[in-house]
């Protein structure tokens, strides 16, 4: 590979990762906090202000591409943020290869953040070797991204595959913030958690996953009885998914995989007892680059689109 220098952003909601890559070596990587709640152009200004510092460091006068992940609906061809959920967004308005070309005079990619984290455990992490994939990443939400044959899934208006923590998994549910009932985020995701806590006699006004597996860790019975409905959600939404994409591998990720000792074996029981799969059984995988797996997704992509 051609050591091509470039900039790869991981667009987080609370954190912006921000990368330089000389080839396929990460060299340095930048977290800091992220202005998803402010006008978008704050968060450009702070990624300009990061690449500066990174030519600074490293004695580059031009970077040779810009790689942008980014928690959305996104128009890879033409670089256009089509639907964002929360966050970021009147970056839908923004016009990414403008600033690409006048700001960096480089060129620019940009992908759903999912996708990116599959193309880096597909090159270099949990999905190397293997060309039918799915993962799925908790958290905030539920992500999820497909590989078939090699290929990033997409689709007509750019949602295939990314979508699944939208899955129903109970048409008679609780509504989802997407507008849909039932679906796999409404019993398994982050911002689920405070509702699925006081339905369980959970007895603090606050929730996270951490608290929630130390808890049940504890043996804390509303703990117990919270995990275990995350789970039972999580194995259902990835049910789905191998119904709908049938993958070799579902890679599983996100923040809440700090506890893949409980999640894994328990997720691996119900996906086996209830998966359709006559061929054999999926194969099951934590995701082993976690916080940098987009960047170095966003990073091959990037390498592909310039020696084009």
């Amino acid at each position: 590979m051609v050591n091509k220098k470039n900039i790869i952003i991981d667009m987080g909601g609370t954190r912006l990762k921000i990368g330089f890559f000389d080839g396929l070596r990460l060299m340095e990587t930048k977290i800091i906090s992220a202005c998803s709640q402010e006008a978008f152009v704050h968060t450009i200004h702070k990624i300009d202000a990061e690449i500066t510092n990174f030519c600074r460091s490293f004695h580059i006068g031009t970077i040779d591409g810009i790689g942008l992940s980014i928690p959305g609906i996104v128009d890879t061809k033409t670089n256009r943020v089509i639907s964002i959920n929360k966050k970021y967004s009147d970056s839908v308005t923004f016009d990414l290869n403008q600033w690409s070309a006048n700001t960096w005079n480089t060129i620019l990619i940009t992908e759903n953040d999912s996708r990116a984290a599959l193309m880096g455990e597909w090159k270099v992490g949990a999905g190397k070797g293997i060309d039918n994939l799915v993962m799925i990443t908790l958290g905030t939400g539920i992500g999820g991204a497909t590989l078939i044959e090699g290929k990033l899934l997409h689709g007509k208006h750019f949602q295939a595959g990314c979508l699944g923590g939208h899955f129903c998994i109970d048409f008679q549910g609780e509504q989802c913030n997407c507008g849909n009932k039932g679906c796999a985020e409404t019993k398994g995701s982050l911002w689920a958690l405070p509702i699925l806590a006081k339905e369980n006699g959970w007895p603090d006004d606050t929730i996270d996953f951490e608290q929630l597996f130390n808890a049940m860790r504890a043996g804390k019975p509303e703990a117990v009885s919270i995990v275990r409905t995350c789970i039972e959600a999580w194995s259902a939404c990835t049910v789905n998914l191998i119904h709908a994409y049938d993958p070799e591998r579902v890679i599983v990720g996100g923040g809440v995989m700090k506890s893949a000792d409980v999640i894994l074996p328990r997720m691996e029981n119900l996906i086996n007892r209830y998966a359709w799969t006559p061929w054999g059984k999926v194969d099951l995988k934590a995701a082993e680059f976690g916080d940098t797996a987009a960047l170095y997704g966003m990073n091959y992509l990037l390498h592909e689109k310039i020696i084009v």
